[in-house]
């Protein structure tokens, strides 16, 4: 695994989501965690996959598949305002992509994992 050079201070998320759009061209299935708390992020991300069986007690994953439609809905995000302890990139806690893209700690952290 690698991580992908990027700034996280930035004061937009235009930055992440260019970054993000290249891996959602190549990926076909997703994997979004978020905390239990966070009901309005997981009604949202529901639209797009369901609910994964697992056993995280203090969250949720939703899995689905990378739609035209998912993919305008993660890039129309907007920065999330609640900045105080991650300058958040996205309001999603952690989202993995089937080609080995990640994006986690609210896309401060982006990594890439090479194929073997």
């Amino acid at each position: 695994m690698r991580e992908i050079e990027f700034d996280y201070t930035y004061l937009t998320n235009e930055r992440w989501k260019e970054i993000i759009a290249i891996y959602l061209k190549g990926a076909k299935k997703f994997e979004i965690h978020c905390w239990d708390e966070e009901t309005e992020e997981i009604a949202a991300v529901l639209s797009y996959g369901e609910l994964k069986k697992t056993g995280w007690q203090y969250g949720k994953i939703i899995v689905g598949l990378v739609t035209p439609e998912f993919i305008d809905f993660l890039l129309e995000q907007e920065k999330p305002k609640d900045a105080d302890i991650y300058n958040k990139m996205t309001p999603f806690f952690s989202i993995f992509l089937d080609n080995g893209f990640s994006s986690e700690h609210y896309g401060t952290e982006l990594h890439i994992t090479e194929p073997d």
